[in-house]
Parts: C-alpha cells; sequence; structure tokens
C-alpha cells in the first residue's frame, strides 16, 4: 500500500503548507480529528456530520450527523448531541454519567467489554492475564510463567504464542494482531490482519473514515492544512 505524507500534496508553491494534527490514534473509537481536539460527527453539534459543521439556533442538536430540532426515537440530547445512554460510555445512563477506564456502556451500566472480567480496577481476560490467571489474583511465575487457557503452565499451547506472559492466538487478538501488541484500535483481527467495517480502511494500526478524517483524507497519510476540513475525501 502506497502512503501519501502530509505535504507530499502539494501541488504549486502557493498551497497551504499542511500542519500534522494529533494522530488518529489519539481519538477514541468513532471519533475523527478534528484540529486540535477529536470529535464524534454523528453527534458533536460543533461538528454535525463533518469537522467544524456547527449546529444553528434552530436545529440545534446533531442527530446522527445531521442538525435537528429534536433528537429522535430513543436518542436523548446531552449537550447538543443525540446519544444513546444504553451504549455511549460518555453518557451511561444519564448525561454526563461517563464510564471510567476500559469500561463499555452496556444496557445503561459501566461494564468491561465482552470477554473481560473486572479484577480490581482493572478489565482482564481470566484465560491469558498472566497475573490473573483463571480467576483475579493467581499470578504465574517461576516454572509456570505463561498463563495458558486459563491455566499457569510452563508453555503456551493450542497454537497460541505468549505474549508478555499471555497466551494469545495472534490469527484472532485484537489486542495481539499477528504480533505481540499490534492492536487493532478499532477493528477485528482475522488471520492475523486487522480488518474494518464497511466503509473505513485500515491506515497504521487504525480504522478510519477517509471520507471526513483530517489525518487520512481521501488515503492513509494525506493531511489536511490546519484551516481546512475533510469532506468527501476532499480538503476544504
Amino acid at each position: 500500500m502506497t502512503l501519501d505524507f502530509p505535504g507530499a500534496a502539494a501541488e504549486d508553491g502557493g498551497a497551504e503548507p499542511v500542519t500534522e494534527t494529533p494522530p488518529s490514534a489519539a481519538c477514541a473509537e468513532g471519533e475523527t480529528p478534528c484540529g486540535s481536539s477529536c470529535a464524534d460527527l454523528a453527534s458533536d453539534p460543533r461538528s454535525c456530520g463533518q469537522c467544524g459543521a456547527s449546529c444553528p439556533q434552530a436545529t440545534p442538536v446533531c442527530d446522527r450527523g445531521s442538525c435537528a430540532a429534536a433528537c429522535s426515537g430513543a436518542l436523548s440530547a446531552c449537550s447538543g448531541g443525540c446519544v444513546d445512554t444504553q451504549t455511549d460510555r460518555r453518557h451511561c445512563s444519564a448525561c454526563g454519567a461517563s464510564c471510567s477506564g476500559a469500561d463499555v456502556c452496556i444496557d445503561g451500566r459501566c461494564s468491561c467489554p465482552v470477554g473481560k472480567e473486572r479484577c480490581g480496577p482493572s478489565c482482564v481476560f481470566l484465560a491469558s492475564d498472566p497475573l490473573n490467571c483463571g480467576a483475579c489474583g493467581v499470578r504465574c511465575d517461576g516454572a509456570t510463567p505463561v498463563c495458558n487457557a486459563g491455566s499457569c503452565s510452563a508453555v503456551c499451547t493450542g497454537g497460541r504464542s505468549a505474549c508478555a506472559g499471555a497466551c494469545v492466538d495472534l490469527r484472532s487478538d485484537p489486542e495481539h494482531c499477528g504480533a505481540c501488541a499490534f492492536v487493532c484500535s478499532n477493528g477485528a483481527c482475522t488471520r492475523s490482519e486487522c480488518v474494518c467495517q464497511t466503509g473505513q480502511v485500515l491506515c497504521g494500526q487504525r480504522c478510519v473514515d477517509t471520507t471526513n478524517d483530517r489525518n487520512n483524507c481521501g488515503t492513509c497519510g494525506r493531511g489536511c492544512p490546519a484551516s481546512a476540513v475533510c469532506n468527501g475525501g476532499t480538503c476544504l
């Protein structure tokens, strides 16, 4: 895959120089880099549908990427954004009730992501965590330093590989996809490769929408100038 890096797209001496914005990896899943901050284009009234598109007084809320007079369906208006308080980790059960750490919002409650269990303040995989192997607080060390399918073992088995004491499947683990610590930030791992959902493209380790991502506008690595936004894959 050929990468177009910031600055390479300028075609004449009068073109505005490209200023790098924070990398996409700095934004949470579902957010897009907009200038020096990140925005959820589906619900941010200051960047509704695209960076910098503010909702006017007549249609003050951002509902699924469009400005509206009121939120549709079961969505709730929180600071001008229409969100689902059953799944939104920034407004879990109520506006402003945010989930901390790696917690996600499930049915209006902050919980560990599916497949992980809470051990103290952390969410872990009991099947592979060498500090919580099979149960919270069970530490693997000495002659059995790795956590293999929930049991401390001398080596990993079943086609799994050891990554910092955790026995993982590099073919399908989104936190160790193809290699230890290679994280698919907001995608799935299939056959040792990060796979993005429809409409997104893998740029580095993160799935992005190149139609509105200022750091990857139209193609991976193509950044927009500081004063521009990315709309339809073009810096405007």
